[in-house]
């Protein structure tokens, strides 16, 4: 199991105890002097047992550690210096994220969580092509099997082959 500790040098240590034939160890997963992601997705490689990130993060924070940024904090960060220079995002993607930001709105005024409407759109918005043709490729194949209605009403199966086409 994962734990954060403090360091006398102001250093902080995210650690994993781990129990041994002589004994309980403890090794260093990772040393940082902020929080952030990157310092979890690190330690969280570096990790065999159980690893609990909003824990690890919890426990930091009440040690002193200071908060680094997050990824969503450091791309909204890129988007506006890039706004700045006049550079603007795709209108599908504008409307993404003004979507999301609302949504995120929404859910901290009502307590809510998810937004799962729009979290379906994101997965996709770093989509290669290559990847949305396979998709759309395996989207037809699934509809070709669905069952039809014939002229009577009735619905027809597709034949089942016990050898792959």
């Amino acid at each position: 199991m994962a734990f954060v500790t403090r360091r006398a040098d102001g250093r902080f240590e995210i650690r994993e105890s781990r129990s041994t034939p002589r004994g309980p160890r403890a090794r260093t997963l990772v040393t940082f002097r902020a929080i952030d992601d990157r310092v979890l997705d690190r330690a969280e490689a570096r990790a065999h047992g159980r690893f609990e990130r909003d824990a690890l993060r919890r426990r930091a924070t009440e040690l002193g550690a200071p908060e680094g940024e997050s990824a969503a904090q450091s791309a909204g960060r890129r988007l506006l210096t890039e706004l700045g220079r006049g550079r603007r995002p795709s209108p599908a993607v504008a409307r993404l994220l003004t979507r999301g930001l609302d949504a995120v709105d929404r859910q901290e005024q009502s307590g809510a969580r998810g937004a799962e409407n729009l979290a379906g759109a994101l997965g996709w918005i770093d989509a290669t092509p290559d990847a949305r043709g396979r998709a759309l490729r395996e989207l037809l194949l699934l509809v070709d099997r669905l069952p039809t209605r014939s002229r009577s009403g009735r619905r027809r199966f597709p034949r089942i082959a016990s050898s792959p086409r």
